[in-house]
């Protein structure tokens, strides 16, 4: 970021420093940060609450929050009185954008996927009966993709939602300087998911055959806002990992301040309702990946129990906070029916492997044929539906299982779907931008606390969800998923600014 000051004598030597959070601390958040968080907030509000934001009119207005946070975040911020005790100065963000290397990688992901769209080297083509893709004239050396209708999918709306999050989290690394803007919209996911967590719960106990109680849902396994019961499972994971671990951090934050309360109980009965949820969803892989989370989280707050000592708190306070936890479950457990959701996953190891498990790995063996067709550059984005029959044919059970042709707009796993269509070359800035979140971490120390760690695992969730299914091609979760990287990083530097 660039400081400037407003006064004719040279900006005083802790101008910069009190800026950065070490001697401004009591004062309010500047109006343009103000209402980006409040833009921020709205956004993720808005994506899960859009019926999962998987219709094209939510993921434009995704986009445009994105757009308008990222133009607040850049505008000049004139800090005077009491939001600059140190002297007036002016702020200029664009600098710090221009320095954020996801930034550059994420512009040149977008370019190569706008050059995609560009430059279709198929067609679907639609009749009556049927529909089929036919190539077209292109330039074979540049990337490619089939052109469709923008409301079937294709590489324009595809950009459309990869857009939306960047701007996004271009907006919150460039515009939050201060933990607690940071904090206000985590705070604002968990309320937000502790909502739909208690709508899910309620639609489940009523026997709900529509979303509210009054929209009919495109599919029966809808849950809570989301069409897919799987989307809404890993959705209410990644609030859940938030709210543990903000319990945590308000927990070791209040033993280090002798504090008689903290609001950790409240974050941990938000992820508790979150859990409950996730288990009455009926999504197989959400409940066992919760499941290993919940003992991780366990193992984790063990072994930092055992490095604490005395300084950790009273034992008799954590039995009894565990206690009620397990209580809490067991009642659910008993009045909420958990028991057919047990019943879902021991059928993962029993006879229903041969219908659920074994039909997506046949899928995946025909999304490695259509990623093996064009490995360097991929068929382009948001082709996968349209791509894909051409080596599902090689697979009847997946193709006509039941004497009609199945359709398959996803294959059940991100990462391959990912490959055959952006390729090898569009998977490489994927890669940078993951690589780039552990490598900050690392270097922050954020992994050897209790509270960052526990959220970072919290979202290695969603990347093994991704390999048995497809979180990440709804744009609700792409989004949360990815803001919740941006907000975790940008929170252990304000934390370590301060000292």
């Amino acid at each position: 970021m660039s400081v400037s000051s407003a006064n004719p004598l040279p900006p005083k030597p802790n101008l910069v420093r009190a800026f950065r959070g070490d001697l401004r601390a009591a004062s309010p958040l500047h109006p343009l940060e103000l209402a980006l968080v409040l833009i921020v907030s709205t956004h993720l509000v808005f994506l899960p609450w859009a019926i999962g934001s998987r219709m094209p009119w939510a993921q434009v207005v995704s986009l445009c929050f994105g757009v308008v946070a990222l133009l607040v975040a850049l505008w000049p911020r004139r800090y005077r009185g009491e939001l600059a005790p140190e002297g007036n100065f002016t702020l200029h963000a664009w600098p710090r954008l221009l320095r954020f290397p996801l930034f550059w990688i994420g512009l040149v992901f977008l370019v190569y996927v706008l050059t995609q769209a560009l430059n279709p080297a198929w067609e679907r083509v639609s009749t009556p009966q049927v529909w089929y893709i036919q190539s077209i004239a292109h330039v074979e050396w540049l990337p490619s993709s089939v052109a469709a209708p923008f409301e079937r999918m294709n590489a324009w709306r595809m950009l459309v939602i990869w857009t939306g999050v960047w701007t996004a989290a271009c907006a919150i690394w460039t515009g939050f300087t201060r933990r607690s803007a940071v904090k206000a919209v985590l705070n604002t996911l968990i309320i937000n998911g502790s909502v739909l967590a208690l709508l899910g719960v309620l639609q489940k106990v009523t026997g709900a055959t529509k979303f509210f109680w009054l929209v009919a849902s495109p599919a029966a396994t809808f849950h809570s806002t989301f069409v897919y019961k799987n989307h809404a499972g890993a959705y209410l994971n990644i609030i859940f990992a938030l709210a543990l671990g903000l319990a945590a951090w308000n927990h070791v934050r209040g033993l280090r301040r002798l504090e008689r309360s903290t609001p950790a109980p409240v974050y941990l009965f938000a992820a508790i309702l979150c859990g409950v949820c996730v288990f009455m969803s009926g999504s197989r892989a959400s409940m066992l990946l919760l499941g290993g989370f919940i003992l991780a989280g366990g193992l984790i707050y063990l072994v930092w129990r055992s490095r604490q000592g005395s300084s950790g708190g009273s034992p008799a306070t954590s039995i009894i906070v565990a206690t009620l936890a397990v209580g809490f479950i067991a009642l659910a457990a008993t009045y909420l029916n958990l028991q057919t959701s047990i019943d879902q996953i021991r059928n993962v190891f029993g006879n229903d492997r041969v219908a659920s498990i074994e039909s997506r790995i046949q899928a995946r063996d025909a999304t490695w044929e259509l990623f093996r067709d064009d490995p360097i550059t991929g068929w382009g984005a948001g082709s996968f539906r349209h791509a894909f029959p051409l080596h599902q044919q090689n697979y009847p059970d997946i193709y006509r299982p039941f004497g009609s042709v199945m359709f398959w707009d996803h294959a059940h796993n991100d990462y391959l779907q990912i490959l055959a269509e952006v390729g090898i070359l569009g998977v490489i800035p994927l890669l940078l931008t993951l690589g780039w979140f552990f490598r900050r971490l690392l270097r922050s120390g954020a992994l050897t606390q209790p509270a960052f760690l526990l959220i970072t695992l919290g979202l290695g969730l969603t990347l093994a969800h991704s390999w048995v299914d497809f979180p990440l091609s709804n744009a609700a979760i792409v989004t949360t998923f990815g803001l919740s990287w941006i907000l975790l990083v940008r929170w252990t530097e304000l934390e370590r600014s301060r000292g």
